[in-house]
């Protein structure tokens, strides 16, 4: 028995040792020392606490949808050779981004907003012997599969999408910063497209498809900077988003002969769905501190990608292929930024 005791004894004064050590070495989930700082905060950060940032971006794009053939060309028994499948010749135009932020004095969060803007358009059109090669049509107009002569197609589109952001941008190593962000999206797209197919009997099949979407929801993302000096850096860019929105589809077909003209058929929906986007981008940054560190000035230029899946929606008649599709923005992104 005293033995026991012994060893119960020497148990109860290890114990209590090991407690002791452990309030010695306390875990720390919150503190409100700032020189306790596991990923250093980076900025760009003037001499004040708070310094708002703005942003201005000229963008250079092609904008691009699946499914928007419009004509398909064949070899027949006369001419045997292969064929064409026919789309929109694809543009590029111009558009903006505009940007307004600040740099909070909360370990070192930031809030940005965005607002991007282009307007895009692309057209094309075929026309054959059908002597010689056969013309068909992609779409089912007014219920004709009949060989064409002439075929026309023209794609406009609108692009409208903001962006609100909660971020941090820290030093995961002495070279290499990373921003993580989170916060919500929203966009308005509208789409007209309109085909005039022109059969051997002279009669113009039009069609007319519209597709207009608004949609809002989270999004979230990683921002790298690869400094190779305090100057200059590589960046890359990733952002995931899933909107919840409202798809405002219609279509219309009609018939043209000899002046007269009547529609044949006419339709629409409203469906709503969660639409994914995708957005990624890279390329080279400049930036430097001027006035003793008062204005922070940045200009970067790079390749931009964006993806809404499966955001082709038009209606499709039973008899044709599948239209779906994804849409596509993607090109020269060049910026410039000024904290002050």
């Amino acid at each position: 028995m005293n033995g026991r005791w012994i060893v119960y004894f020497l148990l109860s004064i290890m114990g209590f040792a090991y407690g002791q050590n452990q309030k010695e070495q306390p875990i720390l989930y919150y503190s409100d020392d700032c020189a306790i700082k596991i990923t250093p905060g980076a900025g760009p950060r003037v001499q004040k606490s708070w310094n708002p940032f703005f942003t201005a971006d000229f963008i250079y794009w092609t904008v691009r949808q699946d499914g928007m053939f419009y004509a398909v060309s064949g070899g027949n028994a006369i001419n045997p050779s292969k064929g064409s499948v026919y789309e929109p010749d694809w543009s590029w135009d111009p558009g903006f981004k505009i940007g307004l932020g600040f740099n909070l004095p909360h370990d070192d969060w930031d809030i940005f907003a965005q607002y991007t803007w282009i307007d895009s358009h692309a057209e094309d059109s075929v026309s054959k012997n059908p002597g010689t090669t056969t013309l068909l049509p992609y779409w089912v107009v007014n219920g004709s599969v009949i060989a064409l002569i002439d075929a026309k197609a023209r794609w406009d589109i609108s692009y409208n999408d903001l962006t609100l952001e909660m971020a941090r941008n820290s030093y995961l190593s002495q070279y290499l910063k990373l921003r993580v962000h989170v916060g919500f999206e929203a966009a308005w797209i509208y789409q007209d497209y309109k085909a005039t197919l022109t059969d051997v009997n002279n009669f113009q099949n039009r069609l007319d498809l519209k597709q207009d979407f608004w949609g809002v929801g989270l999004r979230a993302g990683l921002d790298t900077s690869w400094q190779f000096t305090k100057n200059i850096s590589f960046y890359g860019d990733l952002a995931l988003a899933t909107l919840w929105g409202q798809f405002d589809v219609d279509r219309k077909e009609r018939q043209s002969q000899g002046g007269l003209s009547n529609t044949t058929f006419n339709t629409g929906a409203k469906p709503h769905t969660l639409e994914p986007v995708i957005a990624i981008q890279a390329g080279l940054r400049w930036e430097t501190w001027v006035d003793q560190d008062r204005l922070h000035f940045l200009l970067q230029a790079g390749w931009e990608h964006q993806v809404w899946i499966l955001h082709n929606e038009v209606i499709k008649n039973l008899m044709e292929p599948d239209h779906g599709g994804d849409l596509i923005l993607q090109g020269l992104t060049i910026r410039g930024r000024i904290d002050f």
